[in-house]
Formats: C-alpha cells, sequence, structure tokens
C-alpha cells in the first residue's frame, strides 16, 4: 500500500553513483519511519543548448501540499539557472519543511559529506607511519572550491607536522593525461623527487600513478600516492590506492533523519556533517591484507562495457524507428518494446498534459483552430507498464488527492518513484514515473538517451500535426474562394475529374447547378461594396448548408456560383433549389439589412457515360445558366 506521507527529492544526474546511493539512503529510511520518496530529477547542465530549456518544467510537478517534507540535493545541479529556480520556489511558495544537501551557500538547515579534512589525516599518517618528508598536493583546476578546501587542509597539518611546503609542492590540474605529465614535471623541475604526493581524488591518483610508471617511477617506492573518494577502479589497481570513503548512503540517511526532526518540529543543526575517514592500501607504503581481486574487476569491466556498447547501439535504433513515428498509438507501441528491456523496472508510467500537442497561438490563428493551451491538470495515462504487464490508457485529473498519478495506481503500489518531465524546448509535454524491484535504484545512463528519443518522438509529432495543419491551410488558400470559403476554379478542376471519373464507372446522373446572387449591383451601389461582400458569404453559406459532403461548390468571382452533383434526382435537384430559397427566406426574415438577398438558381442534367468529359461538364452549366436567367426573368416579370 502506498504510504500517504511522503518526501520530495529534488535530484539532478541520478544515474551518477553520487546521487543514486544519496536517493538510495532517503528512501531506505523514508520506508523504515512510514514515508515514501518522490524524487523529482532533471539533466541540466549538459550543454543542451535550446533543448534543455523545458527542464525547468520539472518545477511544475511535485505540490509541495501533497508533502511532509523537501530534500533539495543542490549540488548535484551544475547549472545555476535551474538551481536558483528551484530554490526560489521552495522559498515562496514551499510551506513545509526543507533540508538541504549542500556544501556552502545553504539556504535551509543542511547536510553535507566532510571528506575534505581526512585530508589531513592522509598527510600526518604519511609522515608518522612512512615518515615521509615531502609531501606534495595535487589539486584539481576542475573542482577548485572542493580542491582548494582540500589543500588547505593539507597546508595545515603539513604546519601542524612542522614540514615545509615549497615553492614545487603544490599544483592544480586537469583531470587528462597531458595535465597530470605537467604536474609531474612541475614536482621534480627542482632535481627533487616527491616522497608522496596527496591528490585531490582517486581519478586524478590513478592518473598520476599512471603518468609517474610510464616515466619510470615506481609506486610507492619511489613515490607514495593517496587520492580520495574511494572509487572501485583505485581499490582494484596494482598497488591499491589509499584514499577516502565517499559515505553517500548516510549522507541520505542522514538528510532524511534531520528531516523528519524538522517534521516534529524537533531542533536541528544549520549544517549537519557526515564524517568520512581514511582506508590505507599500498599505494602509501602500506601491507596489503590480502591481495585485490583484479581479475573479477576486469571481468566486471569487461560486462559494463559489453553493456554500454549494447545500450548506444539500443538507442541508436530506438532514435532511428522513432523519427519515422507520425502518430502517437504507433509510437507509444514501439516504446513499448524498449520499456520492457529497463532491467528491475518494476513500473513505468508515461503521462501526457492535456493539449500537449498543441500548436503555437501564432500557427493557431492562421490555421483557424481552436486553442488548445495545454492544462497540467488535465493528465493521459498514455503508457502503463507495472510488474511487466500493460494497463489501459487513463484520464485524470490531478488533485490533491491523486497527485502525479490516478488513485488506484497509489493504491496498489508501495514504490519510491523517480519523476522525470518530458519537453522540447519551452514545450512541455508531461512526465513519466519510474520505479524499480523492491524500491532499488538501478537508473542507467541509457535511459538518459531513451527520455531524449521520447521527446524527439513527441516533438515530431507535434511538428507533424503543426505542418499538416500548414499544409490544409496552404491548400485551402490555393484551392477555395476567401470570401465565401468554397472551392474557388483551382479547387473546382481538381475535384471535378474526380466525380466524372467516378459518375462515368458508376453512370450516374451529374447535375449542374448555377446561381445568381439577385440585385447585386444595386446593393454595392446603395449600401457599399462591403455589404455586397456580405450578401456574397450569405449566398455561400447558404449552399453550404444544403450541399452533401462529396458536391463540389464553387465561386470563381463575382456573383456566380457553381455547383456539381452526382447521384441526384430531378426531385433532389428541385429540393436542393427549394431549400436554398428557404435557408434565405429564414435569413433575411430574421435579418436587419436595409436589403433583401436572394438568388436565381438552375441546373441541367445528364448520365455521365464512357467518355464523360469537362467539355460535357461545361456544357451542362451553360444549359443551367439558359434555365437561371429563365428563373430570374420570370421573377423580374412577377
Amino acid at each position: 500500500m502506498y504510504h500517504s506521507r511522503k518526501i520530495g527529492v529534488f535530484i539532478s544526474h541520478i544515474m551518477g553513483h553520487y546521487q543514486k546511493h544519496v536517493c538510495q539512503g532517503i528512501i531506505d529510511k523514508a520506508l523504515e519511519y512510514g514515508y515514501t520518496a518522490e524524487i523529482f530529477t532533471t539533466l541540466d547542465g549538459e550543454n543542451l543548448g535550446e533543448y534543455g530549456i523545458g527542464e525547468k518544467s520539472i518545477l511544475n510537478l511535485p505540490d509541495y501540499d501533497d508533502y511532509s517534507g523537501i530534500i533539495f540535493a543542490a549540488d548535484t545541479y551544475p547549472a545555476k539557472e535551474l538551481k536558483s529556480q528551484i530554490l526560489s520556489s521552495l522559498q515562496e511558495s514551499c510551506t513545509c519543511p526543507v533540508i538541504e544537501i549542500a556544501a556552502a551557500n545553504q539556504h535551509f538547515p543542511a547536510v553535507t559529506l566532510e571528506n575534505n579534512s581526512m585530508t589531513a589525516d592522509l598527510v600526518r599518517h604519511l609522515c608518522n607511519v612512512h615518515h615521509y618528508k615531502r609531501i606534495c598536493y595535487l589539486g584539481c583546476s576542475d573542482q577548485a572550491y572542493f580542491s582548494d578546501s582540500r589543500e588547505q587542509f593539507y597546508r595545515s597539518a603539513m604546519n601542524e607536522l612542522h614540514l615545509n611546503v615549497g615553492e614545487k609542492d603544490v599544483y592544480a590540474c586537469s583531470i587528462d593525461d597531458i595535465s597530470i605529465k605537467e604536474a609531474l614535471d612541475y614536482f621534480v623541475s627542482d632535481g627533487k623527487v616527491p616522497e608522496a604526493v596527496v591528490c585531490y581524488n582517486d581519478d586524478v591518483a590513478l592518473l598520476f600513478i599512471q603518468v609517474a610508471k610510464e616515466a619510470g617511477y615506481r609506486i610507492p617506492e619511489d613515490i607514495a600516492i593517496t587520492g580520495c573518494d574511494h572509487t572501485a577502479h583505485g581499490q582494484n589497481t596494482i598497488p591499491a590506492l589509499t584514499t577516502v570513503t565517499f559515505p553517500v548512503y548516510d549522507l541520505g540517511v542522514c538528510a532524511i533523519t534531520q528531516l523528519l526532526k524538522l517534521i516534529r518540529k524537533e531542533p536541528v543543526d544549520a549544517l549537519t556533517f557526515v564524517s568520512a575517514a581514511p582506508i590505507y592500501h599500498s599505494s602509501c607504503g602500506c601491507q596489503e591484507k590480502s591481495a585485490p581481486d583484479v581479475f573479477s574487476f576486469q571481468q566486471l569491466q569487461s560486462r559494463q562495457i559489453a553493456s554500454l556498447e549494447s545500450s548506444i547501439l539500443s538507442s541508436m535504433r530506438m532514435s532511428a524507428a522513432f523519427s519515422c513515428i507520425k502518430d502517437l498509438d504507433e509510437g507509444i507501441d514501439l516504446l513499448e518494446n524498449h520499456i520492457r528491456n529497463i532491467a528491475h523496472c518494476k513500473e513505468f508510467y508515461l503521462c501526457l498534459y492535456s493539449g500537449w500537442d498543441s500548436v503555437s497561438s501564432y500557427i493557431q490563428e492562421l490555421t483557424m483552430q481552436e486553442d488548445t493551451t495545454c492544462d497540467s491538470d488535465e493528465i493521459l495515462l498514455k503508457l502503463a507498464i507495472r510488474d511487466g504487464k500493460r494497463l489501459p490508457e487513463y484520464s485524470f485529473k490531478r488533485t490533491a488527492v491523486n497527485g502525479l498519478l490516478p488513485e488506484h495506481i497509489y493504491q496498489q503500489s508501495d514504490s519510491a518513484y523517480i519523476y522525470t518531465p518530458l519537453f522540447f524546448e519551452d514545450k512541455c509535454f508531461g512526465y513519466v514515473a519510474l520505479s524499480y524491484e523492491d524500491n532499488r535504484i538501478d537508473y542507467h545512463f541509457q535511459l538518459v538517451h531513451w527520455f531524449l528519443n521520447i521527446n524527439q518522438m513527441l516533438h515530431g509529432i507535434c511538428e507533424t500535426r503543426c505542418n499538416t495543419l500548414l499544409l490544409h491551410h496552404l491548400e485551402d488558400f490555393y484551392s477555395k474562394d476567401s470570401l465565401t470559403g468554397l472551392y474557388n476554379k483551382h479547387g473546382y478542376l481538381q475535384r471535378a475529374e474526380h466525380l466524372i471519373a467516378r459518375a462515368s464507372r458508376q453512370k450516374e446522373t451529374v447535375t449542374c447547378f448555377l446561381f445568381d446572387l439577385d440585385h447585386l449591383k444595386q446593393i454595392n451601389d446603395t449600401y457599399g461594396h462591403a455589404e455586397g461582400d456580405f450578401a456574397i458569404q450569405v449566398i455561400g453559406q447558404a449552399l453550404l448548408h444544403v450541399i452533401k459532403p462529396e458536391d463540389i461548390c464553387a465561386r470563381f468571382s463575382g456573383d456566380e456560383f457553381y455547383l456539381l452533383t452526382s447521384g441526384y434526382s430531378k426531385k433532389d435537384a428541385d429540393d436542393l433549389l427549394a431549400h436554398v430559397s428557404k435557408y434565405l427566406s429564414n435569413y433575411n426574415h430574421l435579418c436587419t439589412k436595409a436589403y433583401t438577398i436572394s438568388v436565381s438558381g438552375g441546373y441541367a442534367s445528364s448520365t455521365a457515360f464512357t467518355g464523360f468529359s469537362i467539355s460535357d461538364i461545361d456544357a451542362l452549366f451553360a444549359l443551367a445558366d439558359q434555365n437561371m436567367y429563365q428563373q430570374k426573368r420570370a421573377r423580374y416579370r412577377a
């Protein structure tokens, strides 16, 4: 059963090691206390250009009144804009307690991972245990804030131990081979080789080990190396890397613990630390209790590389298939096959806003479409897969009771959901809700590609609808009379050939009608040409009101109207004339114009035969013209 008490989480790049483990700690601890976590994630800061504008739609998803508390993982947002927008939203609209996960510039009670001071412990270990004197620090220019903090702890420990920090003992590099080689050259430029190098993190340390070995140095015999952040690569290399733990799961647990205190209205510190600890291995000179299982790790890496290659190919196939999709139902059926390949996925819901495929106001005005602006409260659950089974489509209105999924979904669920917005540039389509078996997050980078593909598909469908509307508008512009909406000569000729061919095959009666507005010159001279145009429009509406869908009604110019039909009997033709007359009579009775709008009409018929052509139609219209003028003269005499 889904818990009614919920914790909302804002976090970016959930596929990262840090993010996944923080969220797992939040989910597990929340469940322990009877709360369910709902995670709102984005991919901001990846330089996707105008495409990424729509990521701000993540703010439209959570209704803060639905949540007992919010956790904001501020340090996971590389783009300042979205981070600032979330912060402003929380400050202005959120009334429930908020805990921030941030190392600096906190705006709410915060928790942070304290693994910078461990740099000092590493320095003390290198000096006190291994008796090194020249200990250097290799920082990272790409992560200046954290790197500078660790450098300060390094300098503090060196001062405490009465060890000199020389002019060539501190360097900041980028994480690439060339920059690391420059760092090594810098350290040894005075002819002295450092006894130990404390590196900003494991990635820097591993690259430094590689560069040092290539230069002929032995690790740790010539240079001892330490890292930070405890990566799997660092623990499965030879020598294994001395490092600092990276307790991000505990960080998530601490965040939810502090939030629960706020919910219970208990006091919490402005900043709570989750402390790391050193891990000593052979890269600093310590003896290993057991050798790392490098072979197993290599096998694991090979499987991960194979899986990544497979996911790239799968994403390419998905992208190619979606590029041809013009129909939503077809695209959703195709998407279903891909969703079933998400490892350990328990539930997948694709929700679309009402009017998600609406066109711009300009296109609506141009093509005379009704306004279909998106209503974020009207939701279509377009694709629902739970425990391997596809559920029916379902429309629901989002309320405080329903939340982001229908109530019946929540009632049968104990899942923590990950929500991702669907968008293209500033166009918001909806969102995806995703959950995993046993609430164990297994979010892979492949899903980033897939969501991009889904967004591209939805955008493509919107573009197809827009282009179709514009094409129809262009066709109407080319083939229809702008004053009456009837066909012009182009539209008439395009459709007449088809009607003639069908009537010839079926030996049907073809009837041609000709209508002429009475007294147009008098209306123009007395009331103006605008009133004359109005009278012409009324005749057009009268004809549209009485003809069949397959009839071809046209105005070439002036006040003459042409109607081409098939399958009419004489009674049908006489009835049509009578219906037009009755329509205008009723109109004149209700209208307040100072003039009467009337029309004279005549028709001529012939059974179509093999070889029946447009010239035969022209002859029928000529005869209809004669009959129409006979009626007009008879009316004038009367």
